[in-house]
């Protein structure tokens, strides 16, 4: 074989530890490369036995390709391989599209499903730090998902997140204590994770910056239907038959992911059959399974994640736990666990920082002020979420005398407006080719919506009007969170997209993780006590019993019972300093939004190269000739008018 290399180059990469040289068949790129690649650690001279493995695990490793991406690799399968694979494309998008579907269905109907566990063990109290636990986990899993798909394939790393949804699910279902319920609540955590993420990064690696946010958005499209599905569900599980509730996904997730996987392996299969390069193979090259078990541990960077799990735990978990403790925080051990925390923390950053061979964050990410300003959006704007919701389903539930299905579906009006709010940002941003406008209004409609939760004396409304536009407004907050993403994406390189998106999603999850710690911290603090304010001639052990459990607060007492008016009141007025706390959060991400650039979406990949999915320049509009965003259109309007 003969080939004339037309493009040739070399770097020191420091970010990912790698030496590479290499040459292509064309200017761009495409055809056939060879690449040559060395780790920076490794020793110079290397002066072992060029025969062993160990020539090519320390020394070079020599990668061949035909210049065809996997993406690229898999198009060329599906598209231009007949009837075989058009079978194989409509399989991945039926079973996938399925896969969102009971995804959705999940996030509508576990958050009540496991209010009802928490008080079946007269544990509702501890609702936060099981959901601080479970989102913590989900968070440090992301990267680990995300890095596991590059190094072996996606198919892989489906079956991976499907069997801990599964075992998760199980654990929960078969519970026999709160403890139990919480292991199998974080082993979904995992699975739904790499679900999650799998989808996020298909999505970037298969649409322009024009598109991006309208068809991330369809991914959240089936809340559209399952919010009044939703209802149908829990009026059939809740309040008695929750563990069927979570087997039943235990049983469809399976059933429902298992063909696209098959699909995709067929795919990947035959694809190298055609010669193209769809995996990570040809990169392992023959070193030892040991060696490539090392070097996948040495890319995830399981040292630093296992580090930045231990020390948000510890550091969030006691301001759920304090209060139920004996002496509260006078208790040694919260007080171990809290400096425990933050040393774990500055280990982290020394690891990351001097040891780590490939850090989570290389210097590239870390010095992106447009991701840092991006991230700062979005972890604000989710860390004032789950402030609000932790307990907003359990507010419902007592305060309303509605039904199961009503319930349901109103606690989902927040979920359908994401869902609609989204797919307006993804149109606008395909229209008027900007995304930083939408970011601020989001924002600031987020904080307007926390603030008519509340009424004049700082106590959270009963007002069902009031809840409703407030839940409507809450989900504006999806403008600034497509916005940010689409942002954080356009900001780097395609080769930085998938490190992008993890670490995105990674501490995302983590201020998620302090909403939720927050919102437990104010809940185990005030509302015991504010239930004895509000019934000071009510037996302690009956407060406590209604304060563990809303089941029993809502069957046993009626909604015109003194005891159930008295409880009102105290959940009126701690779920009042919660929404106080959201609101002034919340404005954090509105300063955030404002220090975000507004790129110019077009048809290229993103911002840094101006290519596009072919790998290609393309031509974007330059100087006055480029289309003005929403924001200058609504500018020229008003100066128009005056």
């Amino acid at each position: 074989m003969q080939m004339t290399a037309r493009s040739a180059g070399g770097v020191a990469d420091e970010d990912y530890e790698v030496l590479e040289a290499g040459f292509s068949e064309h200017l761009d790129g495409s055809g056939l490369a060879v690449i040559f690649q060395r780790d920076l650690l490794a020793e110079t001279p290397w002066d072992g036995d060029r025969r062993t493995d160990d020539y090519f695990s320390n020394s070079y490793c020599i990668t061949l390709g035909s210049g065809v991406s996997s993406v690229e690799g898999m198009n060329q399968v599906l598209h231009h391989t007949g009837l075989a694979g058009r079978l194989l494309l409509v399989t991945i998008i039926v079973s996938l599209g399925l896969t969102v579907c009971v995804y959705a269905f999940d996030g509508g109907v576990t958050q009540q499903f496991t209010m009802i566990a928490a008080s079946s063990f007269s544990m509702h109290a501890q609702l936060g730090a099981v959901n601080t636990a479970s989102t913590v986990i989900n968070g440090i899993t992301k990267p680990v998902m995300g890095k596991l798909a590059d190094i072996t394939s996606r198919p892989t790393s489906y079956i991976i997140s499907l069997l801990f949804y599964v075992v998760g699910y199980a654990v929960a279902a078969s519970c026999t204590n709160f403890v139990a319920y919480t292991v199998g609540v974080s082993l979904t955590a995992v699975g739904k994770a790499g679900i999650n993420i799998l989808c996020q990064i298909i999505v970037g690696d298969l649409t322009t910056l024009q598109w991006r946010g309208f068809w991330t958005s369809m991914t959240i499209a089936p809340y559209l239907v399952t919010t009044f599905t939703n209802g149908f569900v829990i009026d059939a599980f809740v309040p008695h038959q929750w563990r069927w509730g979570l087997g039943m996904f235990a049983i469809m997730m399976p059933v429902i992911l298992t063909p696209a996987i098959l699909a995709l392996y067929g795919t990947q299969h035959k694809a190298r059959k055609m010669g193209m390069t769809t995996g990570n193979a040809s990169k392992i090259g023959q070193r030892t399974a040991l060696s490539t078990a090392w070097q996948c541990l040495i890319a995830i960077d399981i040292p630093g994640l296992i580090l930045l799990g231990f020390s948000f735990s510890l550091i969030l978990l006691p301001l759920s736990l304090a209060k139920s403790a004996e002496n509260g925080w006078q208790n040694r051990s919260m007080i171990a666990m809290e400096a425990t925390g933050f040393v774990i923390l500055m280990l982290f950053v020394g690891f990351e920082m001097y040891i780590a061979p490939k850090p989570m964050m290389t210097k590239r990410i870390i010095g992106n002020k447009v991701f840092l300003a991006a991230l700062g959006a979005n972890l604000f704007d989710q860390m004032t979420t789950t402030l609000g919701s932790n307990y907003f389903s359990s507010y419902i539930y007592i305060i309303k005398d509605w039904n199961n299905y009503t319930w349901t579906v109103f606690v989902g009006i927040s979920n359908l407006a994401v869902t609609v709010f989204s797919l307006i940002g993804g149109v606008l941003q395909v229209r008027y080719h900007r995304y930083k406008t939408q970011m601020i209004i989001g924002a600031v409609l987020k904080v307007v919506g926390y603030a008519i939760c509340l009424t004049g004396d700082q106590r959270s409304t009963q007002n069902t009007a009031a809840l409703t536009i407030s839940q409507i407004l809450l989900g504006t907050s999806a403008l600034t969170a497509l916005g940010s993403r689409i942002g954080a994406m356009a900001s780097v390189p395609h080769e930085d997209m998938a490190s992008i998106i993890a670490a995105y999603f990674l501490w995302t999850y983590l201020g998620s993780a302090a909403g939720y710690a927050i919102s437990s911290a104010i809940w185990t603090d005030r509302m015991l006590g504010y239930m004895r304010d509000e019934l000071p001639h009510t037996p302690d052990s009956i407060l406590r019993e209604i304060y563990g459990s809303v089941d029993i607060l809502r069957t046993q007492y009626d909604l015109a019972d003194p005891i159930r008016e008295g409880a009102i009141r105290a959940y009126t007025r701690t779920n009042g300093i919660i929404f106080i706390v959201a609101a002034t959060i919340a404005t954090l991400s509105i300063v955030c939004s404002c220090l975000m650039p507004d790129y110019y979406l077009g048809p290229q990949h993103n911002a840094v190269t101006n290519l596009g999915l072919d790998g290609k320049p393309v031509e974007l509009p330059t100087g006055d000739k480029q289309e003005p965003g929403f924001q200058a259109r609504l500018k020229r309007m008003f100066s128009r008018k005056a």
